[in-house]
């Protein structure tokens, strides 16, 4: 099977251009965001491949033959009718037929319910099946292995294969979840001025702070890099001021700490030359009311026109406790998630059942402590080299996102 690329201004872009040159049947394989340098301007990059159209019956057997000869025989003078319209192989009436039909009233049949063939329902019922078992091995959510069963059986019930391939399928399962995977670009190439982390415990905010910084300050080249500023607002767990402080003297970013409104307001003002205001919030448990309204007063500061809010979540959470946090930490307007500690789980799917459940987007993606090496910007390349069970090896469809990274590690 040959495999085609194209680049268009988006998704649906590509796929017209695709269209335009190679015609109606294509299938997509894989998709993924292409930029010029780290703030050039992204593209989608999609790879597919041709679906022949099924062809006629051939001659068949010789019965078919002579069934096709005696038709042929019986047929209308092709000199009086068009030639566009005719064909050889359509049951024209019996002319003596026609004569008896003049004669006698024609009895009008019931139409017959088209009879679909049981061993297609079966083949698709075990396709299907292998859908399941699929994404339930990558911990997909059942209500989004529902969806994709519906989506995917429309798919297989519509096709003219009565059977398709372990890889074709495969195909198609890779081609939902991409669809239903949305990358917050915009964040990731202009992220808000003053740049919010929330989330629970024990999710990695200061560590993920710490490889944000780097990521704008430290790994672009020197012309697009951002003069960016960390402010602290966890001055309740003990020991977190010296952790993110340490970070931001290993990247020359300057650390401050606010333990109130009019210190963060202060703050703020003191660094309000910078590009890039990263603010690590209290660590919290979602259940601590105290605290919650300690950080709502806190985060009423900051002017709301330049501010953004992120939720990071660890990917060996339960999906319980994500859709916790995810109540909790709504009434700040989450824009995106950034997804934690993927090196601690073998698999993607709650992540990705949630996002499409919430509409949420994804921005980042770590995988380490190493800053800032274990940071990516997300993407749907990224999430495909993390599901299992699949025949296809998709470890070379992505790389690190970060550059020419730091030596050493922090």
């Amino acid at each position: 099977m040959e495999y085609i690329t194209v680049t268009g201004k988006n998704f649906d872009d590509a796929v017209r251009i695709a269209q335009e040159q190679y015609g109606e049947n294509i299938r997509v394989y894989s998709r993924r965001d292409v930029s010029k340098g780290f703030f050039g301007k992204t593209q989608t990059e999609i790879s597919f491949y041709i679906v022949e159209k099924p062809r006629k019956a051939e001659e068949g057997a010789d019965l078919n033959l002579l069934q096709r000869f005696e038709r042929e025989a019986q047929t209308p003078d092709p000199s009086k009718i068009s030639i566009s319209k005719f064909d050889p192989y359509q049951d024209y009436p019996d002319p003596a037929l026609e004569k008896k039909e003049k004669t006698e009233p024609v009895k009008e049949k019931a139409a017959e319910p088209q009879k679909q063939d049981p061993r297609s329902n079966i083949q698709i019922q075990v396709q299907l099946d292998r859908v399941t078992e699929i994404l339930r091995a990558n911990d997909f959510s059942e209500k989004y292995i529902a969806s994709a069963r519906d989506s995917i059986g429309k798919q297989l019930s519509s096709s003219m294969q009565s059977q398709i391939s372990e890889k074709e399928l495969q195909l198609l399962i890779l081609d939902e979840i991409v669809s239903s995977v949305e990358i917050d670009h915009d964040s990731q190439l202009h992220p808000p001025k003053v740049f919010v982390l929330l989330g629970p415990t024990g999710t990695g905010k200061t560590t993920t702070i710490a490889k944000i910084a780097a990521l704008y300050s430290t790994v672009p080249p020197k012309e697009f890099r951002r003069d960016v500023g960390i402010v602290t607002l966890d001055t309740f767990r003990v020991g977190a001021f010296d952790q993110i402080a340490s970070f931001g003297e290993k990247l020359g970013v300057p650390v401050m700490k606010a333990e109130g409104e009019q210190e963060f307001y202060r703050v703020l003002d003191e660094l309000s030359q910078k590009d890039l205001i990263l603010v690590d919030t209290l660590g919290k448990s979602p259940r601590d009311s105290e605290l919650s309204v300690k950080l709502k007063t806190l985060l009423s500061v900051p002017d709301k026109k330049v501010t953004g809010c992120y939720l990071t979540v660890s990917a060996s959470m339960k999906e319980a406790d994500i859709l916790k946090a995810l109540e909790q930490f709504s009434i700040y307007g989450i824009k995106s998630l950034i997804v934690t500690k993927i090196d601690e789980t073998q698999s993607i799917g709650n992540i990705i059942s949630i996002c499409k459940e919430k509409h949420l987007s994804m921005l980042f993606i770590t995988d380490g402590q190493r800053v800032p090496q274990d940071i990516h910007k997300a993407s749907s390349a990224l999430l495909l080299g993390m599901l299992k069970g699949f025949s296809m090896d998709f470890s070379e469809l992505w790389k690190t996102q970060t550059g020419e990274i730091l030596e050493g590690e922090f």
